[in-house]
């Protein structure tokens, strides 16, 4: 038979307990604002590209010429360099890799008064559609030169990917571009 417990005893027994009881809630919480303050903790982004800041809606006008599904744009630069040839190569392409998403999506490209007249040749199974305005144009050079990105059928541009010089690398951020659009259109009921 145990021996009964002194007042003392039970004493420390009890605060023992409560200390132990709140340690198991306020550890974890101590452990989890040390790991943000020390930057430890990497938030979960699902999306490749980068998101389009501060947020660029087209005018009713100029979305207005642009197909009415959602679209993997590009901004013709004044003058059409390797960098250029490929983001309009790489566009071209993404087209035919969505496969049955395919009808959903249009590749365009946006030209302005300025821009070059001497374009690459693309493979003939190309679905590039060329837009010549001035104000659509003027509407997205808020964005990064020679970057592709993606428009909504609503007229918002949602996220954008750089280019490069060389064709492979620009090719692996066509891959990212895939990746994001078909979340967006698996994701949407627009287009």
């Amino acid at each position: 038979m145990k021996k009964p417990l002194t007042p003392e005893q039970q004493k420390r027994r009890n605060r023992r307990v409560l200390l132990t009881v709140a340690a198991i809630f306020v550890l974890p919480l101590a452990a989890a604002q040390l790991v943000l303050k020390m930057g430890w903790y990497e938030p979960g982004v699902s999306n490749k590209g980068n998101l389009v800041s501060p947020e660029i809606q087209l005018t009713e006008s100029s979305n207005a010429l642009l197909p009415n599904k959602w679209r993997i744009a590009y901004v013709v630069p004044a003058e059409c360099q390797e960098q250029c040839g490929n983001a309009l190569y790489v566009a071209s392409q993404l087209y035919h890799a969505l496969g049955k998403q395919q009808d959903r999506v249009r590749p365009v490209g946006i030209q302005g008064s300025q821009s070059a007249t001497q374009l690459p040749t693309l493979p003939a199974d190309s679905n590039l559609q060329y837009v010549l305005d001035d104000t659509l144009n003027a509407e997205l050079r808020a964005l990064p030169e020679h970057s592709l990105f993606i428009i909504d059928p609503v007229g918002n541009v949602v996220l954008w990917y750089a280019t490069s010089d060389d064709r492979q690398a620009t090719i692996l951020q066509g891959r990212d571009l895939l990746s994001d659009l078909q979340k967006l259109l698996k994701l949407s009921r627009v287009g």
